[in-house]
C-alpha cells in the first residue's frame, strides 16, 4: 500500500521552513504526520531547529522538540501586533545565535497564518539585515505569493 502524507513542508529559505497540516485529519493521522516531522527534522537538522506552533497549543509538539514555542493565535485573524514583533524577534534571535539553526513555522488548517509571519519577518528582517539578505527576501515573496497568496483572509493580508 502507498503511503500518502498530507503533510506539507517547504523551505522557504534554506533556514526557515513551513509545515503545514490539513485542519481535520483525525488524531491518530496527525500524530503519524508529528511523528514523519519529527524524523526529517532530526534527520536534516539534529537539535538546531526551532519549531514556532502558530497553530492551538498541542502538548504533542514538545515531543518533537522541547524547543517549541507557541505563538498561536485564532484561525482566520490577524495576529495581534505584539504577537507578531514577538515572532520576528524570536526568529532572528534564534537565527543569529548559530548559523546552523533553522526555524520551523508549524500550522494546523489554513497556510494564511504562514505566510503573515514569512511575510511579516521578510520586512522586520529588512531593517536589521545586510544585502545578504536580498536573495533570502527574492525567496521568501515567492514562497508567499506561490504557497499561500490564495489562502489569505483581508486581515491577514494587511
Amino acid at each position: 500500500m502507498e503511503r500518502r502524507w498530507d503533510l506539507d513542508l517547504t523551505y522557504v529559505t534554506e533556514r526557515i521552513l513551513a509545515a503545514a497540516f490539513p485542519a481535520r485529519p483525525d488524531e491518530q493521522r496527525h500524530r503519524g504526520h508529528l511523528r514523519e516531522l519529527a524524523h526529517v527534522l532530526q534527520s536534516k537538522h539534529r537539535d538546531k531547529y526551532l519549531l514556532f506552533n502558530l497553530s492551538e497549543k498541542r502538548h504533542d509538539l514538545t515531543r518533537l522538540n522541547p524547543k517549541v514555542q507557541d505563538f498561536g493565535w485564532p484561525e482566520l485573524h490577524a495576529p495581534p501586533l505584539d504577537k507578531l514583533c514577538s515572532i520576528c524577534k524570536a526568529m532572528e534571535t534564534w537565527l543569529s545565535a548559530d548559523p546552523q539553526h533553522v526555524v520551523v513555522l508549524y500550522c494546523k488548517g489554513s497556510k494564511g497564518k504562514l505566510g503573515v509571519i514569512v511575510s511579516a519577518y521578510m520586512h522586520y528582517s529588512k531593517i536589521s539585515a545586510g544585502a545578504d539578505q536580498v536573495l533570502a527576501t527574492l525567496t521568501m515573496r515567492k514562497f508567499c505569493e506561490d504557497k499561500v497568496a490564495t489562502e489569505l483572509q483581508p486581515s491577514q493580508r494587511r
